[in-house]
């Protein structure tokens, strides 16, 4: 889907159905026939689009004589997140194309980061401000970082109160597919920062210095949700290291218990199963041996439970 926007003199910025000066352009996986119509009309590299719609291209910068290619990692959602069989939260490709007239826009899916900045939550701009415009970007990515750890947060701390009384493997699972999350996370925000300390310098775009310290607050924020990410990435490990031990403990203890009535069971069933043999037994021909005998077994079951109740074996 090819979209573009221009602002018009009144300040808004509204849809347009030309390529016009200094407009924007925004594409979510655009066919092959909108990419060539790009191409063919701004002159910029074929190979921009095609590495942006890569899903495992990490974030870069490219320059070409007629523009630069700026590639960030997104957070997403995945489709089942909320059942944790596979990892929930994963990254996608976005590029922020800088032609010499018009600033690009490109994703291989839909991004909310990007519909709102256009629709101007987080500063307004014109739609000649490209750099202006990549730089809410950043700060847009930046945050969703934030928020997607804060929903991983949550996740995890409702794990912990399952896997206190777990027997199963399936919340451990849950919390390697999360930790496999942090993984993707981490990786792309160490590029990230790499690429963002580079625009710092000034060589690849012209930032003007409020611009440079604007992009430099958002270089502190991205390296705290680096250091945040890396520290949850080691205590999920360290938790998921605990409440395995937990699991196989409570296990322990459930065959310790299961094991412990058999033993008590047992002892009247030999019992009994030797009086009810075809063969002679003293006291077979008393009414009252029958009686007794049951007695003696209850005894023994009652006695059994209560030696290895004290010995906390049929505590869980």
């Amino acid at each position: 889907m090819l979209s573009i926007y221009q602002t018009h003199a009144d300040g808004q910025l509204l849809p347009s159905e030309t390529l016009a000066h200094n407009s924007v352009i925004h594409l979510v996986n655009p066919t092959e026939e909108e990419i060539n119509v790009l191409v063919n009309e701004l002159h910029l590299p074929l190979d921009f689009f095609h590495s942006v719609l890569d899903r495992h291209e990490r974030p870069r910068i490219e320059r070409d004589d007629h523009g630069t290619l700026i590639i960030l990692n997104v957070p997403v959602t995945a489709a089942n997140a909320e059942d944790l069989t596979a990892p929930p939260y994963h990254t996608v490709p976005l590029g922020i194309i800088h032609g010499r007239d018009h600033l690009i826009i490109v994703s291989r899916e839909p991004l909310t980061v990007v519909d709102e900045v256009l629709t101007r939550q987080y500063g307004d701009f014109y739609s000649h401000m490209k750099t202006r415009i990549s730089l809410l970007l950043f700060k847009a990515v930046s945050e969703s970082y934030e928020d997607h750890l804060a929903l991983i947060n949550a996740q995890v701390s409702q794990l912990q109160k399952k896997l206190r009384a777990s027997y199963k493997n399936t919340e451990l699972f849950a919390l390697m597919n999360l930790n496999k999350s942090l993984v993707f996370f981490s990786t792309a925000l160490s590029a990230m920062t790499i690429l963002y300390q580079r625009l710092t310098l000034g060589d690849t775009l012209k930032i003007h210095e409020d611009e440079k310290q604007r992009l430099e607050s958002i270089l502190v924020d991205l390296e705290q949700s680096a250091e945040v990410i890396e520290m949850r990435r080691e205590s999920l490990s360290n938790l998921m290291d605990a409440y395995a031990t937990i699991i196989h403990n409570n296990l322990n203890a459930v065959l310790k218990m299961l094991t412990t009535l058999a033993i008590v069971m047992i002892i009247p069933t030999m019992i009994g199963s030797i009086f009810s043999m075809n063969v002679a037994l003293p006291g077979e021909e008393d009414p009252v041996s029958t009686v007794m005998i049951a007695i003696g077994m209850v005894l023994i079951s009652v006695m059994l439970l209560i030696v290895f109740y004290r010995k906390k074996y049929l505590r869980m």
